[in-house]
């Protein structure tokens, strides 16, 4: 499980290396994993993009207090002379395992050669054969551990001065194109009438322009979202080129609760308007089969059950209404 939520942090944050959330939920996986010194970077890189976040702090201060505690009782296992962690790692431990257990075959005495440590071969086997066997392992390792963790590493980890960037960039002036720059120019910015008039070309251009493609999965689909947030509008165009039916491909997963909560809302403010209320409907029952929905809904606020509420109420009132109809709206935990 906690495996499983790691590998799909770290497609997220493939997409949008922004998303602190998502290094949020990650660093509390591999802590739950074990792998501590990994969650200290996923919360720093929090902190980063979200100076003062309180869970980070506190993760971060146990995970701190954790290491420390490892950290003292590896030095009272060991002598004081290996404090060093390559030393400890080194050392030979007696393996002690039953009667049962232990190997049948006959013992072989190994000859041991000592090797001066510093040395920059130290670490290598010296007969050929072993150098082979080392040099195949070594290999195994390496692909193995190439995973989609590594490939996150090569990027630089945004600070929250470049989130401040992006931010700016996304409200800039926008540069229009000839044709348009023609038509506006002949506006006198006098005429209040006129300024109406470049604004709906702007916005009408804006929308056209800034509307993403059709997103291959759900990560993509919640880093499109969070990028057009600030324009309601396209979100409802970006939302409209999706098909019903290829919602079970695009949540393969998981229904996220917060990007379910942002559909339906996008269902609310719009789609009552400017669709029909069938397709509101297929929307509706298509949701219904996804993966965890069922904690989708358990999580809603009460904000957001009207939201629902009120999405069936249009639906009834365009008579819609049916047994089909009463049973999903039990899946949404409305109750008429």
């Amino acid at each position: 499980r906690y495996e499983e939520a790691e590998n799909d942090c770290t497609q997220a944050l493939l997409l949008d290396a922004s998303y602190s959330k998502a290094f949020a939920r990650r660093g509390a996986a591999r802590v739950a994993l074990g792998k501590l010194k990994e969650a200290m970077q996923d919360f720093e890189a929090v902190l980063k993009l979200e100076p003062g976040n309180k869970q980070a702090i506190n993760e971060l201060s146990k995970i701190r207090n954790e290491l420390a505690e490892r950290e003292q009782q590896t030095h009272q296992e060991y002598p004081a002379v290996l404090i060093k962690e390559t030393e400890i790692k080194n050392i030979v431990k007696l393996i002690d395992n039953p009667l049962q257990v232990k190997s049948t075959k006959p013992l072989r005495r190994i000859a041991i050669e000592e090797v001066d440590d510093d040395t920059p071969n130290s670490d290598l086997p010296s007969t050929p054969t072993s150098v082979d066997n080392w040099r195949n392992s070594a290999t195994v390792e390496t692909t193995a551990s190439l995973d989609q963790d590594d490939q996150l590493t090569t990027m630089d980890i945004p600070k929250a001065k470049h989130l401040k960037i992006e931010e700016i960039s996304d409200t800039s002036p926008l540069q229009l194109p000839a044709s348009v720059k023609g038509s506006s120019s002949v506006l006198h910015s006098s005429s209040p009438v006129n300024k109406q008039k470049e604004k709906e070309i702007k916005r009408s251009f804006r929308s056209d322009s800034q509307v993403p493609a059709i997103p291959a999965n759900s990560f993509q689909l919640e880093a499109d979202f969070r990028k057009l947030k600030d324009c309601p509008e396209n979100m409802y165009l970006y939302l409209k080129q999706i098909e019903p039916s290829l919602y079970p491909k695009l949540f393969q997963k998981s229904l996220d609760p917060d990007l379910f909560n942002q559909i339906l809302k996008i269902l609310h403010d719009f789609y009552i308007e400017k669709e029909e209320p069938s397709l509101i409907l297929e929307i509706l029952q298509r949701l219904s089969e996804l993966k965890r929905f069922d904690m989708a809904i358990m999580f809603m606020s009460g904000s957001e059950k009207k939201i629902a509420q009120a999405l069936f109420n249009h639906v009834n009132h365009m008579g819609l209404k049916d047994t089909s109809v009463k049973e999903l709206e039990k899946k949404y935990s409305i109750f008429s």
